[in-house]
């Protein structure tokens, strides 16, 4: 298994070195997306609504949702580990994006409207929850994102049971994510000496 989570984490580091080379690239067919492909220009001002809580998970994160609105707990400008929490939306003109974690390698996060309240699940949610975000256990987990765009990308996030992992690009439009892009290691392939 330490031969396994070695190759794991060599390819997981390879993948992310060519993902920022070639983001920081002029946008070109066949090269990922970046933020100021989906500009957003209207920014919301003023008191936003109460979150609208409608299923049962969203109830039971009821704090941390309100809180995110209200206060600015777990608001986070832009890229997780080198922002701060701030008050007000973080996310295309009139979102917040707000996160927090569940246990050692949990994610949680949830997207509220500044605007009505409505509240809205993550990119890629879990098994089971809308609001778990599936992240690679074995690597740094980011989520990067602007209040100027409407474009959220997701490192070492994982789909069908963590089988699928990569970086994954999600432009929302007409309340919801739709995928725009995607880069994947496909972990069932990795298997040890």
């Amino acid at each position: 298994m330490p031969f396994y989570s070695e190759v794991v984490n060599v390819l997981w580091t390879a993948l992310l070195g060519c993902g920022l080379a070639v983001s920081g690239l002029a946008q070109k067919p066949g090269s990922p997306p970046r933020f100021e492909d989906f500009p957003v220009t209207d920014t919301f001002k003023g008191i936003p609504a109460a979150p609208i809580l409608q299923s049962p998970e969203q109830k039971r994160y009821s704090t941390r949702i309100r809180e995110g609105v209200s206060i600015g707990r777990g608001v986070w400008g832009g890229s997780w580990k080198d922002a701060k929490e701030q008050r007000g939306p973080n996310f295309a003109g009139h979102y917040f994006v707000i996160r927090w974690g569940c246990g050692s390698d949990c994610l949680m996060m949830a997207v509220v409207d500044a605007g009505t309240g409505k509240v809205y699940a993550s990119p890629i949610p879990g098994v089971g929850t809308e609001l778990f975000v599936s992240m690679d256990i074995m690597s740094d987990r980011e989520i990067d994102f602007r209040l100027d765009s409407s474009l959220m990308i997701l490192h070492n996030a994982c789909r069908g049971a963590r089988t699928q992992c990569g970086v994954y690009y999600f432009n929302w439009k007409d309340n919801h994510f739709d995928l725009v892009w995607q880069t994947l290691v496909d972990l069932t392939k990795l298997k040890p000496e």
